[in-house]
């Protein structure tokens, strides 16, 4: 009888153990992009994660953020369950790669020049080619000057590419109409709009293993917060800060 039930514990299938989504926490990687996400002293704050925070109360989970290099956040999010990426552009290239909660935010895409550059406004941007630029190694301005012929140098991260421009190393920046005030204020700095790229939305991009009924309840979450005018609110917090 013993030889017999072993035998039957042998090859019975393996069944695996799977938290309820209600028990796992979230882990939201992100960048230094003020207003949507940025550190205030021991804290990752901003527009895109306070709408985060509030959609994951409404929906009953959890959630952290961590502020890292964008490839390196944008790989967690890709490669690693319970993660996800957060503000991104939805494009076609990264449909597939995740699932999407959002949009959280939009904004319009400019090069934009310090205040006394002798650059003159254009309406076609590719007519820039010749200027130095920065951007962060994987972020969609980035690769979307890069598609157009653009050679973009690949700053360590915000604080050095702000400083290769505010010192005039740079000729041009890559700006948001929403970031502009707060990295005027920040930098010191006064901007000149010389070319509109493009009008984006911003979106949270969750790992493919995440399970659609998450994926809804944030959705709907976020709408919610939209329709009750909370979303507004939070972005009316950061706009001009």
């Amino acid at each position: 009888m013993k030889r017999l039930l072993v035998l039957i514990l042998l090859l019975a299938p393996t069944v695996w153990a799977v938290a309820p989504a209600s028990t796992i926490t979230y882990s939201g990687m992100t960048e230094e992009f003020p207003p949507y996400n940025y550190m205030e002293g021991p804290h990752v704050v901003g527009y895109s994660t306070e709408v985060m925070e509030l959609a994951f109360k409404k929906a009953g989970l959890k959630t952290t953020f961590t502020i890292w290099p964008w490839l390196r956040s944008f790989n967690q999010a890709k490669d690693f369950p319970d993660c996800y990426v957060y503000s991104t552009s939805r494009t076609p290239e990264r449909e597939k790669l995740f699932k999407w909660v959002g949009p959280l935010a939009k904004d319009s895409v400019y090069l934009m020049a310090l205040r006394d550059s002798t650059i003159k406004e254009t309406p076609d941007f590719k007519n820039l080619k010749k200027y130095k630029i920065a951007g962060q190694l994987g972020d969609q301005p980035v690769n979307f000057l890069q598609q157009h012929g653009f050679e973009v140098m690949i700053a360590a991260d915000e604080e050095t590419r702000m400083k290769l421009f505010k010192d005039k190393q740079l000729d041009l920046d890559i700006m948001t109409t929403e970031s502009q005030p707060i990295y005027e204020k920040r930098w010191r700095i006064k901007y000149r709009k010389i070319a509109f790229l493009y009008e984006t939305e911003y979106w949270a991009a969750f790992n493919l293993a995440t399970p659609d009924e998450v994926i809804a309840k944030l959705n709907r979450a976020v709408h919610e917060a939209r329709a009750q005018g909370a979303v507004e609110r939070i972005a009316m917090k950061y706009r001009g800060q």
